[in-house]
């Protein structure tokens, strides 16, 4: 009984352990060079509109990057310098390619990695959001 006892005691602690570790949240990527907290107007796949703070970017579980997102082939996006996304593709999973207009006039369709493809947007009474990019038919950034 004593061996079992305490065998199980030493699960019991690797299990809360491993949770622990889990639950531990990564600093999202974030540059001084560059802005946050975008404002900017989402129309949805559905055609309804509202205004939002964008606040980064991530996956399902946890934001990634507050100021970029990452393209499957150049690199950054960097998110303060966009004037507007449009053309979004509307898979359900993997990278979701956008034509992405900069605020310089530049135009390039892009395909942003699976792992960014979830905007955190700030919700109704301060609460983060989770948004995914395919979900949205055009963003338009203040």
């Amino acid at each position: 009984m004593t061996m079992f006892s305490m065998a199980s005691r030493i699960a019991s602690m690797a299990v809360i352990c491993l949770v622990a570790a889990n639950g531990v949240a990564s600093t999202p990527h974030n540059d001084p060079r560059h802005r946050s907290s975008l404002r900017a107007r989402v129309t949805l796949a559905d055609g309804t509109a509202r205004a939002i703070t964008l606040r980064g970017v991530g996956c399902t579980e946890s934001i990634c990057s507050r100021v970029r997102a990452k393209d499957t082939s150049s690199g950054d996006v960097w998110l303060d310098g966009l004037a507007s996304i449009h053309d979004i593709s509307h898979l359900p999973t993997g990278p979701v390619t956008a034509v992405f207009t900069f605020k310089d006039g530049e135009e390039r369709q892009a395909a942003i990695i699976a792992w960014h493809r979830v905007l955190y947007i700030e919700g109704r009474f301060g609460f983060t959001q989770k948004l995914d990019l395919a979900r949205v038919s055009r963003i338009d950034f203040e």
